[in-house]
This record gives C-alpha cells, structure tokens and sequence, in this order.
C-alpha cells in the first residue's frame, strides 16, 4: 500500500502514519491528527520498554512498544538499520572493535572466520519511525502474527473472499483525496489526468527521498472501478501499458533511473482495493516485494495477453496473517484447516 495519505469521513484531508507495504495505521483523530508532540521528542533517552512486538533479522528492524515517561501515552517505535553507505565505511573501519565468533560453526570456506564487529553506537546508521501517542490497535497491527499459505481458487474468490471485501466496505476515501488534489498534492511528481487510462505516481512515505538508491513510488490509477488483479482482463491492457510507459518515463526523467533498474508490481492481496502500482529499486528490499505477495506487472501484462481472463481463472497464491479478518473468514468456510 502506499504510504501516501489522507483520510477522513468528510474529505477533509488528515494525515496517517504508515510504516510497512501491507498494514495502514489509521486509529483516533488525536493519533493522526496531533504533530506536537513528535516537535517535542528529540530524544529517545527514557524511553521505558514495555514489549518488544515484534523483529524481522531480514529486514533487520524491531517493533518497540513503551512509554516515554509513566504518565505519557502509549509509544511504538520502529527502529530500522540503513545500509552502510561507502563514504561512513573509512569512519567505521578505524572506530569499530572485533570479537571472534566463537558461536559459528561456519567452516563453508577455508580461512573464513565470522566475527563480532562492534561500531560506535552513535553512527547515524538507524532509522527511527514513532508512533505518539499509539492506541492498542497499533500495538496489536504489529505485533508478531504467523502466516499461513491460501491457494485462492477462482470459485473460493467468487463465493467467499469477493463478498467479504464487499461486506467490510473500506474506507478509500484517502485515495480519491490524493486523485483529486485535496491532499498530497505538493507530492505528485507525474499525473496522466486521463479517467480511464491515467494516473497520479508519487513517493511512498517509506522512501527517505534522499537516497535514491532506495525509490519507493506509487502509481495511484484514476478509474475507481478495478478493486485489485481480480478484476483485470484484456480491456484494461492499455492502462496497465500506460501506466508502466509514463511512470518509467517519469522516473527516468526525474531521477535518471533505467526501467532495467526497477522492480515494477502489484499486490495481491493489496492493502487497499483500488489499483495501484509499485515501482522500487531492484537492489532495495522493501516489505511486500516477496514472491507470495507481488506481482510483477510486466507478468500481469503477459498473462492477461495469453489469455484475457486470466485473472478470473487462475488460482492466486498468498499469505496472511493469523490476525487477518479474511483468514477468519476462509476457515470459517473451510477453505482452510484450523
């Protein structure tokens, strides 16, 4: 999903916190709404730990709940580790201290040892992402959940997830905010105003804008009638072809990125039903990128041309969460053994 935002029950644009490709933090207007408080942090010394919600050693990133004081709101922070960049890697050479590894029992090469390197804690070299004040349902999105494997048949679309997403009605109205300029507008680095075949593309709030080795851009479309790949077929080729010319044109352009070096896809199941199309760098990791979760277009494109229905026909592969409401609703079903 894209990180771009704005969401209320009466157009009126306010901002969201959003941290990861899958999950929205939307919660109270105060949780949104409120800024002064982050004004007010310029450190996270006191920060009093309560739990640790959860870790990912790929990514390597943690999930913090705790307080900043004892009589302070509830606060989630998310620390990340950045990639070593060459010019810091001179600074780290001469002030980091070595330990042998006397735990490893990698012996794959001869001569090879794996050793504890211990850095300076102040390097610069972590991102820190805060969520303040935090309600319990942000604890709860991103607390540690398994994940379990769905085959979704066409049938199993049709009779169970189809009228589940139809019965939960969410709310996108942010993403017609964003289509309409009433929020992010000062965003947009490219817009195609076409209805059915144009779109708005624009960072993705995860992307520090800074390093362009890492882009994160979204490609929001200006028809509202297509919920996710379900609903594509050969009518929507020349979206989906507009689409990928315009917005690698646009990146070229802008930041003088190749189509060559972009990893260019959908998501299913998205994070929100209305078309959308990532564009990362092909040497950044980012969450959603995994084989399970997207799509890559220029596939979508290909098997749509094979065959026109294909996305009716086909059995989509996914994951979810042991939290995911659709989850629920598949055992319930039994799609999926308890």
């Amino acid at each position: 999903m894209s990180s771009v935002s704005g969401d209320s029950e009466d157009g009126v644009s306010r901002k969201k916190i959003k941290l990861s490709d899958e999950e929205e933090v939307t919660g109270d207007h105060s949780v949104a709404e409120d800024l002064s408080a982050h004004v007010r942090l310029n450190s996270l010394e006191g920060f009093q730990l309560s739990e640790v919600l959860s870790e990912n050693s790929y990514s390597k990133s943690v999930f913090l709940e705790g307080r900043f004081d004892k009589a302070a709101d509830k606060a989630i922070i998310l620390l990340e580790k950045l990639p070593i960049h060459h010019d810091s890697v001179e600074k780290l050479l001469n002030n980091a201290d070595l330990a042998l590894n006397l735990k490893s029992n990698s012996i794959s090469e001869p001569n090879v040892v794996d050793y504890a390197c211990y850095p300076p804690v102040c390097q610069g070299d972590i991102k820190a992402t805060v969520i303040y004040p935090a309600t319990n349902k942000h604890a709860e999105k991103y607390k540690y959940q398994s994940s379990v494997v769905v085959n979704e048949t066409a049938e199993i679309y049709k009779s169970v997830v189809l009228p589940h997403l139809e019965a939960q009605k969410f709310s996108i109205q942010w993403v017609y905010n964003i289509l309409e300029h009433k929020s992010e507008a000062d965003r947009i680095i490219f817009e195609d105003p076409d209805p059915q075949l144009g779109f708005v593309l624009l960072p993705d709030l995860k992307w520090d804008e800074g390093e362009k080795s890492s882009i994160y851009l979204i490609a929001i479309c200006h028809t509202r009638d297509i919920k996710s790949i379900r609903d594509l077929n050969a009518s929507h080729l020349p979206l989906l072809k507009n689409i990928r010319r315009k917005a690698l044109d646009a990146i070229l352009k802008k930041y003088n990125i190749p189509s060559e070096k972009l990893r260019v896809f959908l998501h299913y199941q998205p994070s929100y039903y209305h078309l959308h199309v990532h564009f990362t760098s092909i040497n950044k990791q980012v969450p959603g990128c995994q084989f399970e979760k997207a799509r890559l277009l220029d596939t979508v494109i290909s098997n749509i041309e094979l065959l026109a229905t294909y996305y009716q026909d086909v059995t989509l592969t996914y994951t979810l969460k042991s939290n995911d409401p659709l989850l629920s609703i598949l055992k319930k079903a039994s799609v999926i053994s308890s």
